[in-house]
């Protein structure tokens, strides 16, 4: 225990405390709250400060105030949570004993980290503090916090451990641990100043304002090493040469789903520890990996919101700092992730993405699931390829690593025993988005269920695997995806949407668990339960087919008025070539309107997503305007673009309400007025008299309400406005 002059008191909390930030509860009446949320954890450079160096560094911390009543009492509360050990908190008031410790929920304060597993932390240390006036703000107020702080340095000065310096592969690959986004980051540019093979590039910032990172493995060193932004590693890539295979490699995108974070250091270590020569991977493949994507949930650490996972001890949240999934974020990339991806994957240019998950669902002994790019929405170049040539190698390698795996088990019943649906992963998710551009797209699930040490291992045995079959086939991959692009630059018309094929099923031989129906005793009612000591194996339905829903003819050009710039930023930041019209002018266009659509009731990732039911198309004189874009189609970008300016696409720009003021109609007609204008109207025009007359008869629910009939009198007349519910995206004739 540490003293240091003052008196201390250890309490350990009855509930985890881990990310509630906001509370203090019934302390009573007379007391003055202050919470310390100190969202900070030392690193190794505080680890080396003298006490000093440490209180000033800790003077830039935020401290949140709160005050409840009259104050007379100057109540003070640390949280510390050090490694991966459980947190402690510490308290003082005047008079504070541990019995009359009121119950507490309050945030993050100071994380030491240390070499030695099994050390227990101490408990934080918080002195006792004299009573401050009021109001809040006054010259003792600073000290007081200056001396808190004092001793929050002091705990973690004088702690009996040092951080760690280091994560082998072996503490990677056998613990229950995984590296916080601070050891992630120490350990990568560790491996970048051992080997000048390896460089670590701070890329943009993500929503939590810390910057996400590129780790680059490549066969030959560069010396210049140290740039920042995806531009230094478009640049490392170019110097090495063409003719290598490179795969891109994206980690804790959920951060509590950390096993690929362990399995890609683990591996890089081991990888560099080889000699050269043919079969080093490096020399077949060049390697860019993403240590930790969801920074801000990476900082969210907790224990426990992963209720049906087996370990780690401790891991990020699945939401950014923003609460966003971002696995469902590349097409709409509302986060400050996704635009770093973004630039990222066109600088990299990746021949084959592989994103890392821990799964959710069934249970069943395999330790590894995967999900492999759709090949029927693939193509017919890439789709026949993943399906007859990459995936069977690599289930048969993973087979021979004692990792048998299964596809990604999507239960059509309760079990597995019912069948397989295969997953779709449309241009929301990362390899599905990474698709449009020929690259070829892995999602690793390893089981939630099993043992931690064992889902690193699967996954670490899947990149090797794959490193394996680069050696011999990454000439194949990079013939295919030139025959890929061939295929899209010649397309006239691209598959926009797709559906689960009803009479094309195929089977897998899978291994399952027992299962059953039982008296639950917490619901009172039935429940299942899986029995791992009793296995079956034999052929399930796997419905893998897919058909073409919604097929678009490709333009020459589109055309996207500038005055929607959230759409125009959205192609810009990947890449599009577009062309500012250098005038206002008139144009003959193709003009989609969205005839029905239905808006979701709830928000789904900071959006209500539409889904459109009835589209119809002409060809109208448009007026447009110079600055407005002109898009060719004839570019690397063709599949994309098809694919976010269709209405019919499954996550088309429209679809995630970037052109939703476009549906909604602006002018409105009153009945009193508009019965006089109508009557002209059909009294000037046989035309219009005649086709008034003949909906009469197809829609005799008008007797009962006439307004109905005016409506639509008044779409047909010249006063409705020619724009509603135009989509505003228009393509050449």
């Amino acid at each position: 225990m540490l003293n240091h002059g003052l008196d201390v008191v250890k309490i350990t909390p009855h509930v985890h405390p881990t990310n509630h930030r906001n509370a203090v509860r019934d302390v009573g009446s007379g007391v003055q709250i202050v919470q310390v949320s100190v969202f900070h954890r030392a690193t190794h450079t505080d680890a080396g400060m003298e006490f000093g160096q440490l209180v000033q560094h800790f003077v830039h911390i935020d401290v949140d105030k709160v005050v409840e009543h009259e104050p007379k009492t100057a109540f003070f509360i640390v949280f510390a949570q050090q490694h991966h050990f459980p947190p402690k908190i510490g308290i003082v008031q005047e008079g504070l004993t541990q019995e009359n410790v009121p119950r507490l929920r309050l945030g993050l304060v100071c994380w030491r980290e240390t070499n030695h597993r099994d050390l227990k932390v101490p408990s934080f240390v918080v002195m006792k503090t004299r009573t401050l006036g009021h109001p809040l703000f006054t010259p003792g107020w600073g000290q007081v916090v200056l001396s808190i702080l004092v001793v929050l340095g002091l705990g973690c000065q004088m702690a009996d451990h040092d951080s760690p310096k280091n994560w082998p592969a072996e503490l990677l690959q056998d613990s229950n641990s995984t590296p916080t986004w601070e050891e992630a980051v120490a350990m990568a540019q560790r491996l970048a100043d051992q080997d000048h093979r390896v460089s670590l590039h701070r890329l943009g910032k993500s929503d939590i304002g810390r910057p996400i990172h590129a780790l680059v493995l490549l066969a030959e060193e560069d010396r210049s090493r140290d740039e920042e932004g995806s531009h230094a590693v478009q640049k490392r890539l170019e110097a090495q040469g063409g003719g290598k295979v490179t795969v891109l490699v994206n980690n804790a995108i959920h951060p509590g789903e950390p096993c690929g974070v362990n399995a890609s250091f683990a591996l890089i270590q081991d990888w560099l520890a080889l000699p050269d020569g043919p079969q080093n991977p490096l020399n077949a493949a060049n390697w860019v990996f993403i240590p930790q994507y969801n920074v801000g949930g990476a900082s969210r650490r907790n224990c426990c919101t992963r209720a049906n996972q087996n370990g780690p001890e401790s891991y990020g949240f699945r939401g950014n700092a923003a609460n966003l999934d971002l696995n469902r974020d590349f097409v709409k990339m509302d986060s400050r992730n996704a635009e770093v991806f973004v630039d990222l994957f066109h600088a990299v240019n990746p021949d084959v993405f592989v994103d890392t998950h821990t799964s959710n669902g069934a249970d069943y002994p395999y330790t590894m699931t995967l999900i492999t790019t759709q090949p029927d929405k693939a193509g017919p170049v890439m789709g026949p390829f993943l399906r007859e040539v990459v995936e069977p190698a690599l289930y048969q390698g993973m087979a021979q690593e004692g990792w048998p795996m299964v596809p990604y088990v999507y239960s059509k019943g309760e079990t597995p025993e019912a069948g397989v649906v295969g997953f779709l992963e449309t241009p929301r998710y990362s390899t599905g988005f990474t698709t449009l551009w020929g690259t070829l797209g892995f999602t690793t699930e390893a089981h939630m269920l099993k043992p931690f040490a064992d889902r690193v291992k699967a996954t670490k045995s899947f990149l090797q695997v794959l490193s394996d079959w680069l050696l011999t086939s990454g000439p194949e991959v990079l013939s295919m995806r030139k025959e890929e692009a061939r295929r899209v630059a010649d397309a006239r018309e691209l598959e926009v949407r797709w559906t689960l094929a009803q009479d094309q099923r195929d089977s897998v031989e899978f291994t399952g668990y027992a299962s059953q129906r039982m008296w639950s005793t917490v619901t009172q009612g039935t429940r299942l339960r899986y029995d791992t000591s009793q296995t079956w194996t034999k052929r399930i339905p796997f419905d893998n087919r897919y058909v073409p829903s919604a097929t678009e003819r490709v333009p020459t050009f589109w055309v996207l008025p500038q005055a929607w710039r959230r759409a125009v930023a959205k192609l810009q930041a990947n890449g599009v070539n577009m062309t500012p019209l250098p005038r206002d002018t008139v144009m003959l266009l193709e003009v989609s309107r969205i005839e029905s659509f239905q808006s979701a009731n709830r928000p789904y990732e900071g959006h209500h997503p539409l889904t459109i039911d009835s589209v119809s198309r002409s060809v109208q004189p448009v007026q447009l305007y110079r600055g407005d874009w002109q898009i060719p189609s004839g570019q690397n970008a063709k599949r994309y673009l098809a694919e976010v300016l269709s209405p019919k696409a499954h996550d088309a720009l429209l679809v995630w309400n970037f052109f939703d003021s476009a549906l909604q109609q602006k002018e409105h007609f009153s009945g009193y007025v508009f019965e006089d204008t109508a009557e002209d109207l059909l009294q000037g025009d046989e035309a219009l008299r005649m086709r008034y007359a003949a909906a009469q008869t197809v829609h005799p629910e008008w007797k009962d309400n006439p307004r109905l009939a005016l409506r639509w009198l008044y779409e047909a007349s010249p006063h409705y406005e020619a724009t509603d519910n135009r989509y505003p995206v228009y393509a050449s004739p």
